[in-house]
């Protein structure tokens, strides 16, 4: 269910501002379909502080492994990486579920290619994601969720922030479910 406190303009507008601090570039001559390394410069640390900088704003916890690596780590050594670091068809496949069928995403590629692909919107889509598995009710057993600055959901009862599942485990979860419909990797 969509976060109805939390609007994807609002999230495309934190994003733009945690790479803009980040990169140390103006927010608004990003643009969402870019590719944060390739168009925007950022290294892979700059990617730990877009992160904290996005779960600060939100709330949230985003997936501190990549894909890839969370496949290899649910289904298995190989399967999505091969030995000579080059993804296979059924990790070509999925990275196409996750970044769309038009994504020039193909086996043999190098894994260490892959990152160049993660978008400004992609981000977004990650927390957003995240964001849309609030809970009907809080701890409390309130469901007077609010949001004062169209970010943070708190409480209305008693105040408490929401809470979320987090990136890793939410990954983990579309791995399996796509594994179970599309059957794209062979595993024992």
């Amino acid at each position: 269910m969509a976060n109805p406190h939390v609007t994807r303009e609002r999230i495309d507008q934190e994003v733009r501002a945690a790479l803009a601090t980040t990169l140390r570039i103006e927010a608004d001559t990003i643009e969402m379909e870019q590719s944060i390394i390739n168009d925007l410069g950022a290294t892979s640390i700059d990617f730990l502080d877009i992160n904290f900088r996005l779960e600060q704003v939100f709330g949230i916890q985003l997936a501190s492994q990549l894909l890839l690596d969370h496949v290899e780590e649910e289904l298995g050594e190989g399967t999505a990486i091969d030995r000579d670091n080059k993804i296979t068809a059924g990790a070509a496949a999925l990275l196409k579920e996750q970044f769309g069928p038009d994504a020039p995403i193909d086996a043999g590629m190098y894994a260490d290619e892959i990152p160049a692909f993660v978008t400004a919107g992609s981000i977004a889509t990650a927390v957003e994601k995240i964001l849309d598995h609030l809970a009907d009710a809080c701890t409390c057993g309130a469901s007077e969720w609010k949001s004062e600055d169209g970010a943070k959901v708190v409480c209305g009862a008693c105040g408490a922030e929401a809470v979320y599942p987090d990136g890793d485990e939410l990954t983990k979860g579309w791995i399996h479910d796509v594994q179970r419909e599309k059957q794209l990797f062979a595993v024992s």
